[in-house]
C-alpha cells in the first residue's frame, strides 16, 4: 500500500524520476536483505534442531526399545493404567519446549516446533522398523501415536497428521488380525486415504508382527 501511495506522489510529479528510481533501488535491496534475513533464521532455527533438540529427543525416542510390543492381555491392561513410554516421554518434550518458548517470540517459537514435529516423525519411524510386535503390541502403539499426534497438535499450528501420515498407516498395520486384511486398505479398496508407504514399506512392517508368517507376506499381490 505504501508502494502503491509513493507512485502516485511520483507520478503527481513530486520527487522526480530519479528519486522514483532510488526509491524503487531501494525497496529492491529492502526486498533483498528481508529474504536474506529469512534464509539466516531458518537455516539458525534448522542448526538449533539439530544441535540442542535432536540430542535430548533421540535418547527419549530410543527408550521405546525398552517397552515390549509383544504383549499378553495382562501387560496390555498394565500399560493402560501405568503407561510406560509416550507420556513420559511427552512430559519430557513438553519440559524441553517451555525453555525455548520463553525466550522466543511467538512466529520463531511455531517455527522450531514445526522442526521438532518432524525431527520426532523421521525419528520414531526409524526405532518403529527395528521393533517388533504382536497384536497387543500394535494396538498398543496406536495408542501411543495418538496420545502424542493429540499432545503435538496443541503446541504448534502446523499440521501434525500430514507429518505423521506414515507413522499412521503403519500403526494401521500393526493392527491387522491377519495378513491379507491389508487388501482391504489397499489399491481400490482405499477409498480416501492416499498411502505413503510404498509396496515394500508394506511388506516390511507386516514383517515387523511376530504372528506374520513371510509366506503369507511375499504372497501378497500389492
Amino acid at each position: 500500500m505504501a508502494h502503491i501511495d509513493c507512485t502516485k506522489l511520483f507520478s503527481q510529479g513530486i520527487g522526480g524520476e530519479q528519486a522514483k528510481a532510488k526509491f524503487d533501488s531501494c525497496l529492491s535491496d529492502l526486498a533483498a536483505v528481508s529474504s536474506k534475513f529469512r534464509d539466516l533464521l531458518q537455516e539458525g532455527l534448522t542448526e538449533l534442531n539439530s544441535t540442542a533438540i535432536k540430542p535430548q529427543v533421540q535418547p527419549w525416542i530410543n527408550s521405546f526399545f525398552s517397552v515390549s510390543h509383544n504383549i499378553e492381555e495382562e501387560e496390555f491392561n498394565d500399560y493402560e493404567a501405568n503407561d510406560p513410554w509416550v507420556q513420559q516421554f511427552i512430559l519430557n518434550l513438553e519440559q524441553q519446549m517451555a525453555e525455548f518458548k520463553a525466550s522466543l517470540s511467538p512466529v520463531i517459537y511455531d517455527s522450531l516446533t514445526g522442526l521438532m514435529t518432524s525431527l520426532v516423525a523421521v525419528e520414531l519411524e526409524k526405532v518403529v522398523l527395528k521393533s517388533t510386535f504382536n497384536r497387543l503390541g500394535g494396538l498398543q502403539f496406536d495408542k501411543e501415536l495418538r496420545s502424542l499426534i493429540a499432545y503435538l497438535t496443541t503446541v504448534t499450528t502446523w499440521t501434525i497428521r500430514d507429518k505423521f501420515a506414515r507413522l499412521s498407516q503403519m500403526a494401521t498395520i500393526l493392527n491387522l488380525e491377519r495378513v491379507t486384511e491389508i487388501l482391504d486398505y489397499w489399491g481400490p479398496n482405499s477409498g480416501p486415504l492416499t498411502w505413503r508407504l510404498t509396496p515394500a514399506e508394506v511388506r516390511q512392517v507386516l514383517a515387523l508382527r511376530i504372528d506374520f508368517r513371510n509366506e503369507d507376506i511375499k504372497r501378497l499381490r500389492l
